[in-house]
């Protein structure tokens, strides 16, 4: 009789809190949301690159939802939710300025200074400079500094020039990469006339935004930079623009770079690319190639990339290469990598090769990898180096790590 008054007083207690589910859901709303230097079966033409590019509008669109047979207290999360959103579609544009939403305050500043003018620029500013600070308003700042390089850039770089270090890196960057578009030439007579020495570090900008005028004219700037990290840094942001602009221009464009540094760092990066979407077809590629200074950096990457995704794959691979430098860049890469995840397999696979200067730069590698853990064992190794200079500079290495080991600084 009991168990028979419990279940009529447990069921009495489901369909109530059934009743009340179907009330509160009804209550919730829906949500709005080069031996060979021409690529494999790759047609090339003579054709000069395109000078202008056109740049394409990206439109974000909402996903709406409405799922009535939701759970209690996931209709009660949605109506709060609604609830905000409501709040915030009422919110004024110099509001949404200030919102604590990074997308929807991002979203102000871009519509904002879509047709930029002082006012605007003024307006911008005054919101940007009331939000806390750090890299989490960086986004804005880019917005602002592109579009007051199309108002005033001579202003926005004074203006920059008072941010601190990495505010007044980006701002600046973005500045002259929006004035460099417009007046190319007042542009580098600024970035000319404001640094003294040879790696100008505003020329990385004036690149960049030439770079979506004229990837021709970006390029001679580019190449007639001094060696050092800003002609490496200028380089790597052509490269992924012509890349962008297909595998034939991307191939055009390292083809026609001056031969040496820069075309060798060109056909590397066009190594990677294409073996992370086809590793055969990058395979066939390096194997047409002649032995030479490109195709070792093509080898270099090919195998860097092999190894990320499946070292013993890579190691067999590299094991089947004719004898050249390619070969060894490739076991050098591929030592690197390995040494990280199983330095005995590493080892291991180095003592399968015969004594050889080409395995210095692999075994060097190996050591700087695993003297930390084992710095006796590095030693060794780095005693069985060829090179005079290399085996000095490993074994150095390596006796400091043996000494820390020794003698660990007091904490």
């Amino acid at each position: 009789m009991k168990k028979i008054i419990f279940s009529s007083l447990w069921f009495l207690s489901l369909g109530t809190a059934y009743w009340l589910g179907l009330k509160t859901s009804d209550k919730s709303t829906s949500r709005e949301g080069t031996g060979d230097q021409n690529g494999p079966n790759i047609q090339l033409t003579d054709s000069m690159l395109p000078e202008e590019v056109l740049e394409s509008d990206q439109t974000k669109e909402g996903i709406a939802t409405d799922s009535p047979n939701l759970e209690v207290s996931e209709s009660v999360e949605l109506s709060e939710n609604n609830s905000r959103n409501s709040v915030s579609k009422t919110l004024s544009p110099n509001e949404k300025l200030l919102s604590s939403n990074p997308l929807e305050r991002l979203q102000a500043f871009t519509e904002i200074l879509k047709n930029p003018d002082q006012d605007s620029i003024n307006l911008a500013l005054e919101a940007y400079e009331s939000l806390p600070g750090g890299p989490g308003r960086f986004s804005e700042l880019k917005t602002l500094a592109f579009a007051w390089g199309q108002v005033n850039p001579q202003a926005a770089l004074a203006w920059a020039k008072k941010q601190q270090h990495w505010d007044e890196h980006v701002a600046t960057g973005s500045i002259l990469d929006s004035w460099v578009r417009n007046d190319t030439d007042a542009a580098i007579a600024w970035a000319n006339e404001n640094f003294e020495g040879e790696n100008n570090p505003y020329y990385v900008g004036l690149v960049k935004g030439l770079s979506e005028v004229s990837l021709p004219k970006a390029t001679d700037l580019m190449t007639e930079l001094p060696y050092g990290r800003i002609r490496g840094r200028s380089a790597h942001i052509l490269f992924e623009k012509a890349w962008s602009m297909g595998e034939d221009v991307a191939i055009h464009w390292a083809e026609n770079l001056p031969e040496g540094s820069l075309q060798n760092f060109a056909y590397g990066e066009l190594g990677e690319k294409v073996a992370r979407e086809d590793m055969g077809r990058a395979i066939e590629w390096l194997d047409s190639m002649e032995e030479s200074e490109i195709k070792v950096a093509v080898s270099e990457d090919i195998s860097r990339e092999m190894a990320r995704k499946d070292v013993l794959e890579a190691a067999e691979w590299a094991n089947s290469l004719p004898e050249g430098n390619s070969k060894y860049k490739a076991i050098e890469e591929i030592v690197k990598h390995w040494s990280k995840e199983d330095p005995a397999q590493a080892a291991t696979w180095i003592n399968q090769f015969p004594s050889n200067p080409g395995l210095d730069p692999a075994i060097s590698s190996f050591v700087k990898q695993i003297a930390a853990k084992d710095p006796e064992n590095a030693l060794r190794w780095a005693e069985t180096i060829s090179d005079d200079v290399t085996r000095k500079e490993s074994i150095s290495f390596a006796e400091k790590k043996v000494k820390d080991q020794k003698f660990p600084l007091s904490q």
